[in-house]
């Protein structure tokens, strides 16, 4: 799932950078000025419950050339409760939750930003989200999260140049990750949990794409994953 919001935000936002139709054989340039990403775990028992909450959160900015500058947030949340105690028929088995009987699941997203410093020493998150149940009604979960760091800032740096029939693309990035803690914190359908992420990451990309194509070809966007 974090995979999948990371994602979205960077096709969401190169879609806004290059709103403007590209000219035949003019080369096209993407850039990610920078674009931090954070997701975490938590983990909770208590008594016959377990609760389990995923949370997924990002700030970015884009632009192309020429073109304007966009900012945008995505924040995902998924929140399962389950108890190992109920009877398998007052409610669905859980799938795949390790065993129990679901007894609330909701997901949802907004657009709320990622705050966190460019040397990723730290990020927080706090907002309000409307989701939907798995009846499909509405329900709001409250979220808060901060990640910490625990260790040193590792650089990684990745070029790519490749040719199709139909162009040319160069491609590089930078990447910053730290090791890091993070606390999380929900409150939902009259619950609430809180507690240390089993599992967190908090990681910064810039980077740049340079489209080629070649004289009358269309559809050709590698920059996008999708050469024609």
């Amino acid at each position: 799932m974090n995979r999948l919001l990371t994602t979205m935000v960077a096709s969401a936002g190169l879609a806004l950078a290059t709103a403007t139709p590209a000219i035949a054989a003019q080369p096209r340039i993407y850039h990610t000025i920078t674009s931090s990403h954070a997701d975490a775990v938590l983990d909770r028992t208590d008594g016959c419950e377990r609760t389990e909450v995923f949370v997924s959160s990002s700030v970015a900015m884009y632009a192309a050339q020429p073109g304007p500058v966009n900012k945008q947030g995505l924040t995902g949340v998924f929140v399962r409760v389950t108890d190992a105690c109920a009877r398998t028929t007052a409610a669905a088995p859980a799938a795949g939750g390790g065993g129990g009987t679901v007894v609330f699941q909701a997901d949802g997203q907004n657009r709320a930003a990622l705050v966190t410093d460019n040397r990723l020493r730290s990020a927080q998150l706090r907002t309000t989200i409307a989701a939907t149940d798995a009846n499909g009604d509405p329900v709001s979960i409250a979220l808060s999260a901060t990640w910490t760091a625990t260790g040193p800032l590792e650089h990684t740096t990745n070029h790519s140049h490749d040719h199709f029939d139909d162009g040319n693309v160069n491609a590089t990035s930078n990447e910053l990750n730290r090791p890091v803690s993070a606390t999380v914190s929900v409150t939902f359908a009259g619950r609430s949990a809180s507690g240390e992420a089993t599992d967190a990451t908090l990681t910064q990309t810039k980077s740049r794409c340079i489209e080629v194509p070649r004289p009358g070809a269309e559809e050709f966007y590698p920059c996008f994953g999708f050469p024609g």
